[in-house]
């Protein structure tokens, strides 16, 4: 008998220490977790925000979603939180998509989309992947792989495009569009510097004249 009450003695001790050890587990994790910084919260819901495109020529913009086309679509808000500098960043958030520049002169293109691309800086050569900008079809590889800066939304439609772009999209356009003025008067400044010995600088400015 006497051994039986000593056990139950003990088992209450071992189940107070446990639970005392749990809370303390308890504790410590919830110390260890790590807090997000608020700039990562506003990049995480510039990611998850609704995004619309006008790659279907329609009269108004239509939800990425519901296009029934093979369509990436990244808004200024997601060219910003995705720290994308220039067109050819973009490369590495795609799939069958590479965005890639001539290593000839700056800012010739080589994007290939599925497998279909050039690569050549001979300006007579018309590319694969049609590049538009505001509308205006650019027509030539040169001066393509621009600064993201100021664009309201890049658009890259894989696959053959000709029924609504026309000549040279066999592999697919890209399609870009700069920021349209809200009226109100607002400035944006960007400063950036690489491991290269490279500065860059952009800024705009908007209002109105009178």
């Amino acid at each position: 008998m006497r051994n039986i009450n000593y056990l139950n003695s003990l088992l209450r001790r071992l189940t107070s220490i446990s639970g005392a050890v749990a809370v303390a587990t308890v504790s410590v994790m919830a110390f260890a977790l790590p807090t997000p910084a608020v700039a990562q919260q506003g990049s995480a819901g510039a990611l998850l925000e609704e995004i619309v495109t006008t790659a279907q020529k329609r009269s108004e913009a239509e939800a990425a979603q519901d296009v029934p086309i093979a369509v990436n679509v990244f808004g200024a808000d997601q060219i910003e939180a995705l720290f994308v500098k220039k067109l050819d960043d973009l490369s590495y958030l795609m799939p069958n998509v590479q965005l890639e520049a001539v290593g000839t002169f700056p800012g010739v293109q080589n994007f290939s989309i599925r497998g279909q691309g050039i690569n050549s800086s001979i300006p007579s050569v018309d590319p694969t992947v049609g590049v538009f900008i505001d509308g205006f079809y650019m027509g030539t590889t040169y001066g393509v792989v621009i600064d993201t800066f100021d664009l309201e939304s890049v658009e890259v439609l894989r696959g053959p495009q000709g029924l609504l772009f026309g000549r040279n999209v066999t592999g697919g356009a890209v399609v870009l569009r700069n920021k349209r003025p809200t009226g109100d008067f607002g400035a944006k400044v960007r400063v950036g510097s690489t491991d290269e010995e490279q500065v860059n600088v952009a800024a705009s400015i908007e209002g109105s004249i009178v």
